[in-house]
């Protein structure tokens, strides 16, 4: 009797043991805290890549036929971040940005061949600070502020009428941008953030060489208040 008992015991502990093993390691997603993340010490590191292109054929834009197009866009962007407090973050971010148009077009009975290449590099102190909305912290909702310095070189091909014209153009910028988003942590540590311009304040000098003889400047203030939501900001993000 004594026997049978401590064997069903033994085996009780067993079911137990193997139920709590169980429970360790299929626990729940939902469940996991990601409370330390976001927390004073904390750092950061995120990565943005953004590619686009347009390609036409005898479409016709209401000011000009176009025959051809072929236009790109690319770019990389790398930001790093410390947590100074909880909840608040600085950091600088990096950017590189690249471009061309390749177009064949007729507008006010006049054919045009366009070639264009720019490229340009940014950099941007930022702060950000979270705004958690659940207690395990999964989903937060940021406010990033930045100031964005850059600059950038761009030349420009026309040939139209038999005139080829050629135009070299440095550029500057300077601006100030607010931009709202949400981080949602998939695993500890490691998140999605989709984020989007609000308001933005930018200075943009423009110094211009037309056929490597013809100088001119150009400075333009822009102050905008809009949500696009065709431009949504997608990044990968670590913190640690």
């Amino acid at each position: 009797m004594k026997k049978l008992f401590f064997s069903l015991l033994l085996c009780m502990f067993s079911i137990c043991s193997v139920a709590q093993d169980s429970t360790k390691v299929d626990s729940d997603p939902r469940d996991l805290d990601f409370n330390h993340n976001q927390l004073k010490g904390q750092w950061y590191t995120s990565l943005t890549l953004q590619l686009s292109s347009s390609n036409a054929e005898n479409e016709d834009q209401f000011i000009r036929q176009i025959h051809t197009q072929d236009n790109g866009e690319f770019e990389i962007g790398i930001q790093g971040g410390y947590f100074i407090k909880d909840f608040f973050m600085v950091g600088v971010e990096y950017s590189y940005n690249s471009k061309n148009k390749n177009e064949v077009y007729t507008a006010n009975d006049v054919r045009t061949q366009l070639k264009s290449i720019s490229h340009g590099h940014y950099i941007a102190p930022f702060i950000r600070n979270y705004i958690p909305l659940s207690a395990s912290r999964r989903f937060s909702i940021f406010n990033q502020t930045a100031l964005q310095i850059g600059m950038g070189r761009s030349l420009q091909k026309t040939e139209a009428n038999g005139e080829t014209t050629k135009v070299l153009t440095d550029r500057v910028t300077m601006g100030i941008g607010i931009q709202p988003g949400l981080a949602a942590f998939i695993k500890d540590g490691f998140a999605f953030e989709a984020s989007v311009g609000l308001l933005g304040l930018e200075m943009d000098h423009q110094k211009s060489i037309t056929n490597y003889t013809e100088e001119s400047k150009r400075t333009d203030f822009d102050l905008n208040f809009r949500v696009n939501l065709l431009q949504i900001r997608l990044a990968v993000a670590y913190y640690f």
